[in-house]
């Protein structure tokens, strides 16, 4: 790989971490406003009937990579005129998987709410909450193409600003609904609709204000069509399961033990979701040259950027993760005003199972560039789709609460040596360096991270100095190893001379000030 696409993939991360490290504080003070302007059970109904609206969305993620992965072989072939053709397809596309979902929404979805959850007798706000649900997702699905344009085109600034500004708004409508007299739970789901739609209007003003491949133009070929509805045809059969893994885990916890769990399940998701940016940054940075090196045929490249993904987003998940995990109660106990039964013990597993689904993203990138996805789709889709279920039953004779989250754990493992030997098998990655340049560095750090930080969070007493000392322990025994241990000597030479070039820039821009 080139010198100038990895300072490129570096830059970008930057960017990304920028973005991440200011959507972090917003969206959990609004977590923390939204909880208790809302109450355990409407945020346990919210997490529960928009969850099911989600769980249709399998279909519009199957479709963004699909988008992304045909724009990047346009772009790999320098083809601008395919490359507004492809675009222009991929609108008509996602305009037929509107309709798709809409229908499937007013029928399949509104039996789930009237016949399958626990809304009390809350029933019109569900509704409510379902319908502005439904048009929030309808204008992510159109707004797909413009969103895939932006990554792939690696303009993570703009990314970053718009993601700023949707989460700018999320707080702004906590605090808004935390003093309104009105019913709380019905006002915020008509202004997150409104969040939603805004951001959506502007990636489309956006990508046709500066891109000429991106003003629709009715172009039809029955080929272009097939090829790309067959990738995302199957391609969906992993969207789906992803998603129902997901959502099914809320719906199920709502059917066995109704919704105050369902509320400690949704906040510890929101802890996930803002611990997970930490790997998913430096993944979508690195997603786009993944496709584009397998499009100028670059395997080796591509392998190269496959390894190095999969470990990086490793390091920077744990490095997050781990002084969360030893110490989540004094984290929730500041964060939130009302602390929902086992939140502590819901995110420690969810992170634990993120560790381990860290890995997808790289591998999953590498098989959709190469195209032929079919059978990937059905071994690892087919695996995680035995989630539900598996902890079905296992709730049926009795499990407790969180066997769900230990079920997903051992059957994502499971599905990542799958997802490695289906790509060896394609595409020629050898299962032994995956091991020895991946899996052996991981364990590696994580058994050398561990003991220190985890013996002070045990003989320590509880205090702030503790929660101090434990936290920066944790960090700095993640960094250290990571660096001295979980990297080649290039990796360290290439990460040293990044960070010194980041410095050299600082400085002169500070001594021309």
């Amino acid at each position: 790989m080139s010198p100038v696409d990895q300072k490129r993939i570096a830059k970008n991360t930057l960017v990304l971490y920028i973005r991440m490290a200011l959507l972090m504080i917003v969206n959990l003070y609004a977590s923390r406003v939204i909880l208790d302007a809302l109450g355990e059970t409407d945020n346990g109904i919210y997490g529960t009937v928009g969850g099911i609206v989600t769980t249709f969305a399998f279909l519009c993620n199957t479709m963004s990579t699909a988008c992304q992965r045909f724009f990047a072989v346009e772009m790999g072939r320098d083809d601008s005129r395919a490359l507004r053709r492809t675009f222009s397809m991929c609108v008509i596309v996602f305009m037929a998987i509107a309709v798709i979902v809409a229908i499937l929404c007013e029928t399949a979805g509104l039996w789930m709410v009237h016949d399958k959850i626990d809304v009390e007798d809350r029933m019109d706000a569900a509704l409510v909450i379902f319908q502005t649900a439904t048009v929030s997702l309808l204008f992510t699905i159109m707004r797909t193409p413009y969103q895939g344009m932006v990554i792939i085109k690696e303009k993570m600034k703009v990314y970053t600003y718009i993601s700023v500004f949707e989460g700018l708004g999320n707080l702004g409508i906590a605090l808004l609904i935390s003093h309104s007299a009105s019913d709380r739970l019905i006002l915020y789901a008509f202004l997150m609709m409104g969040v939603n739609i805004v951001v959506s209007v502007y990636y489309f003003l956006y990508c046709r204000t500066f891109w000429n491949e991106c003003r629709f133009r009715f172009w039809w070929d029955r080929n272009k069509f097939r090829e790309i509805f067959s990738f995302a045809g199957w391609n969906m059969i992993g969207s789906m399961a992803n998603s129902l893994k997901s959502q099914g885990i809320t719906v199920l916890i709502n059917m066995f033990f109704g919704n105050a769990l369902v509320s400690a399940r949704v906040m510890a998701g929101r802890v996930f979701s803002t611990v997970q940016q930490f790997a998913d940054n430096f993944t979508i940075a690195v997603k786009p040259q993944i496709m584009k090196s397998y499009a100028e045929g670059d395997r080796e490249g591509m392998f190269k950027l496959v390894f190095q993904g999969s470990k990086f987003s490793y390091y920077l998940l744990f490095m997050v993760s781990l002084p969360v995990m030893l110490e989540v109660e004094p984290i929730i106990d500041v964060w939130l005003v009302k602390v929902p039964e086992l939140t502590g013990l819901f995110t420690r597993l969810i992170l634990i199972n993120a560790l381990v689904e860290v890995f997808v993203s790289p591998l999953a990138t590498s098989m959709q560039a190469y195209g032929n996805i079919r059978n990937y789709q059905i071994v690892c889709g087919g695996a995680l789709l035995l989630i539900l279920p598996v902890a079905w039953l296992m709730y049926k004779l009795g499990a407790p609460v969180e066997s769900i989250f230990y079920v997903s754990i051992v059957i994502c493992f499971i599905a990542i040596w799958l997802r490695v030997a289906i790509i060896h098998h394609y595409i020629g990655l050898r299962v032994r360096d995956y091991f020895v340049k991946v899996f052996l560095p991981v364990l590696t750090i994580t058994a050398v991270s561990l003991p220190i930080p985890v013996l002070l969070e045990h003989f320590m007493t509880p205090s702030f100095v503790k929660f101090l000392t434990v936290c920066t322990t944790a960090v700095l025994s993640v960094g250290a190893s990571a660096y001295f241990l979980g990297m080649t000597g290039t990796e360290r030479k290439h990460l040293n001379e990044q960070i010194s070039g980041f410095l050299s820039d600082k400085l002169n821009i500070r001594s021309r000030c």
